[in-house]
């Protein structure tokens, strides 16, 4: 998603954009302090969303966001100012959201993640028929084209128990213990064969190829890239024990996946045990990504890493040790003791 930056002042700007940074599907078109030039060269190459400020001399915000919009209706407007007051008036432009300088990053993330969904209301292409998505980083969420019906409450279980199997084939007697406590009378058998073949029927029916999802002989769940946030998040943690240059980017893409704990609220204890593994691996990686960034002296791209990871875990003693060393080093007293 491409996005331009607009303010008078230069280091507001540069602010703004070290804060986008730690986002990698946001790419800095542009940053311009002077709003006449920022419209001339908005109005030849249109962005998907422009981050502007309202205070400004010649052509004041609202109105630069008004004629940008006459220009490329498309664009989504964010508005970064200092003054509240100007809260109603630049409603009269339909922005996106309104943020108050100085920008707290929580309330920029919860902005970027209304950015990301207004974009794919926007400008995303229509989904390719049958096309799967699923989300098991908060609360479970499966999607797709075609109607979807479980038939028994045990065939999604089975569905979320073979995620967390990672591709691994799982054992008549493991399905037992997991979806019928351990019963492995004639009647819970057959129960099991039952809600095998309706998996296997559902998953034939969103995806008669077996291109994205497909449920073998060995009751292993192969799942195709792209499909499943937790899939793709532990792949990558599998097959990167270093995080270095090459794979930085990577990285911080399988960060940006984890946005809750893994199957929240479903209250399987072996759900429980998925998501602390989840969150283990999110604290390495996010370390990793973060040491990488300092030793190619990236320090505002590894506070950000550092921030993130605190908010998922507040008791980090190492991402609290690394952050009390980058204010010593920068000699920001007031950080260092905060």
């Amino acid at each position: 998603m491409n996005v331009w930056l607009i303010d008078d002042e230069q280091p507001c700007l540069e602010e703004l954009a070290w804060q986008l940074s730690q986002y990698p599907d946001l790419e800095l078109e542009g940053m311009e302090t002077r709003p006449l030039k920022a419209l001339e060269t908005i109005a030849l190459h249109p962005p998907d969303a422009v981050f502007l400020d309202i205070d400004m001399p010649k052509l004041d915000g609202l109105e630069l966001a008004l004629r940008i919009q006459e220009r490329c209706p498309r664009v989504i407007v964010i508005f970064v100012t200092a003054h509240a007051q100007y809260a109603l008036e630049a409603y009269k432009a339909h922005p996106l959201d309104f943020l108050l300088k100085p920008l707290k990053q929580t309330r920029l993330q919860e902005c970027v993640v209304h950015l990301r969904r207004q974009y794919d209301l926007l400008y995303r292409k229509a989904p390719e028929k049958r096309a799967i998505s699923i989300h098991c980083f908060g609360a479970f969420e499966m999607s797709c084209e075609t109607e979807m019906k479980w038939g028994t409450r045990r065939v999604r279980a089975l569905l979320l128990y073979l995620i967390g199997q990672n591709g691994t084939p799982v054992s008549r007697a493991e399905l037992l213990d997991a979806l019928f406590d351990g019963r492995n009378d004639k009647n819970t058998i057959h129960n099991l064969h039952m809600t095998i073949y309706r998996l296997k029927s559902l998953l034939a029916a969103l995806d008669p190829r077996c291109e994205r999802i497909r449920l073998t002989e060995e009751n292993a769940l192969a799942i195709a890239s792209g499909i499943c946030d937790y899939t793709d998040f532990m792949r990558f943690a599998r097959e990167n024990a270093v995080i270095t240059e090459e794979n930085a980017k990577s990285a911080a893409q399988t960060l940006s996946l984890y946005r809750g704990v893994y199957l929240s609220g479903e209250g399987y204890d072996w759900a429980s045990e998925r998501a602390l593994e989840a969150e283990a691996e999110y604290e390495r990686i996010a370390l990793g990504l973060a040491g990488c960034h300092l030793a190619s002296g990236r320090t505002r791209e590894a506070e950000n890493v550092l921030t993130g990871l605190l908010c998922l875990n507040a008791f980090c003693e190492e991402a609290h040790t690394l952050l009390l060393d980058l204010a010593l080093e920068s000699r920001n007293r007031s950080t260092y003791l905060a």
